[in-house]
């Protein structure tokens, strides 16, 4: 089992507080656990906002310039060489996943289906991803938001009354109604998950007003890359 360190940026809570609330409406209360859970991955990757996903790192080995990614991998953040700690970047070559490869002048790698392909035939990898965070029984966990919840029930309901209305036992207008109502639920969900606090605020400010091109940020995995630069005057 990797060593995993994760970052939790928001309080979570179990899938059961959307079947709670999904259950109170007497046209999804038949709506098994299953199909909810299927909902709700599709619609944390549709709303896609990083402040949905966990942060997680983890270290991997390479074996014959591949290995497999985590069974909850949901997108890349940075990968670097686990020892020295040099980055990785992402293949520009052609011919990276070819066979017959040149001698690596840098570290890099490309993601294809469950895997990752690095310049390098054997190794350790740290890989730093977004992942949709699970409990013990595998089922997702949820932002406890509001915002996202009444979005993401609002979605199971416009999936249910599409099918509802494609059998004929649900009248159009109130398709409509669902759909609108989806349309401004998930308006509000992004909105609440690209809002920035006061710190976040202070450290994305920072990472533009620079004088000094800050060319070196990505070999630092952007440690310093909203830190804020300070000019010395000379009297």
């Amino acid at each position: 089992m990797p060593l995993i360190y994760i970052n939790m940026a928001e309080q979570i809570t179990s899938i059961n507080t959307i079947m709670s609330k999904l259950y109170r409406h007497p046209l999804l209360k038949d709506v098994p656990l299953e199909t909810v859970v299927d909902y709700t991955i599709d619609f944390m990757r549709l709303i896609g906002t990083p402040g949905i996903f966990e942060n997680k790192t983890t270290f991997i080995t390479i074996v014959d310039y591949r290995a497999e990614l985590p069974c909850d991998y949901y997108t890349t953040i940075q990968v670097r060489d686990s020892c020295t700690k040099l980055p990785y970047r992402y293949s520009t070559d052609s011919f990276h996943l070819s066979p017959c490869k040149d001698m690596a002048s840098e570290l890099t790698y490309k993601i294809q289906g469950n895997y990752i392909y690095t310049s390098i035939k054997a190794g350790e990898l740290e890989l730093n991803y977004s992942a949709i965070a699970t409990d013990c029984d595998g089922f997702p966990l949820i932002p406890d938001n509001t915002p996202f919840t009444t979005a993401l029930v609002s979605y199971i309901k416009l999936q249910r009354f599409v099918i509802l209305f494609e059998l004929g036992k649900l009248p159009l207008n109130v398709l409509q109604q669902a759909q609108q109502e989806y349309a401004f639920c998930a308006g509000d969900c992004e909105s609440e998950f690209n809002r920035m606090s006061l710190d976040k605020a202070e450290s994305f400010y920072n990472s533009f007003r620079t004088l000094i091109v800050r060319d070196t940020a990505h070999h630092n995995a952007f440690k310093n890359n909203s830190s804020k630069e300070y000019i010395k005057l000379h009297r």
